[in-house]
């Protein structure tokens, strides 16, 4: 059981944070439909949140699970951020 929601876990905070990611890259760049690097950085330093806040809540991780959490986090961002550009 405990593995299941440590997996949960691995997923759905990440999943939330480029999700919030998204959204604050779409408020920097003021909508501009071209490449920010500025909406890049903000991905890259809420993945970087994550090495903080998921041992926080026991969460062991290995080195194969930052892959993944770069991955989902980078998806969930990319997501939302041209949702929100095509509104």
């Amino acid at each position: 059981m405990d593995e299941y929601k440590e997996g949960l876990i691995k997923t759905f905070v990440p999943m939330v944070l480029g999700c919030i990611a998204g959204v604050i890259s779409f408020i920097i760049t003021d909508g501009i439909r071209s490449r920010d690097p500025l909406g890049i950085i903000v991905l890259v330093f809420l993945i970087y949140v994550n090495k903080f806040l998921l041992p926080k809540l026991n969460v062991s991780l290995e080195g194969k699970d930052w892959a993944g959490i770069a991955l989902m986090a980078f998806a969930s961002w990319y997501i939302i951020w041209t949702l929100l550009l095509n509104i």
